[in-house]
């Protein structure tokens, strides 16, 4: 039998001053909303034994300003993958200031601009974000 192994990471943060979010450039109105955060991070890592299915799988949970959840999917069907951003995840220099637009990395910074600055939120996240990334490191 084989056993797969799943690993999961979540990552759940309150609402804190300064933390990184994204503000849009033009407020959603049903319901009111001018940013989203980074709420909860999964990973379902691939398990190589099954090399028939890629099951690597990356979801970011965005929450709104308003409380609107908004599920952010990359998976086998995607571009990039799951499977592929785990990996590069897995080797990235965290701490160290991403694509030249902030001063300090992050792993929010980097899924905000992925989402945004790249503009994978619109098939990833089934809605375009279209905004700037703000906020600090708590």
């Amino acid at each position: 039998m084989i056993k797969k192994i799943l690993f999961l990471l979540i990552i759940s943060t309150p609402m804190i001053m300064g933390q990184e979010v994204v503000n849009l450039t033009t407020p959603e109105t049903k319901p009111n909303n001018t940013s989203y955060r980074v709420e909860r991070i999964t990973i379902n890592v691939d398990n190589p034994a099954t090399a028939v299915i890629d099951e690597g799988r990356l979801t970011v949970q965005l929450l709104g300003v308003n409380n609107e959840p908004v599920s952010c999917n990359y998976t086998n069907t995607t571009s990039p993958t799951g499977t592929f951003l785990i990996n590069a995840l897995n080797k990235a220099n965290l701490s160290a200031a991403y694509a030249g637009n902030a001063t300090t990395g992050s792993l929010k910074q980097r899924i905000y601009h992925r989402l945004v600055i790249m503009g994978e939120a619109t098939i990833i996240c089934g809605k375009t974000l279209t905004g700037t990334i703000a906020g600090a490191v708590p």
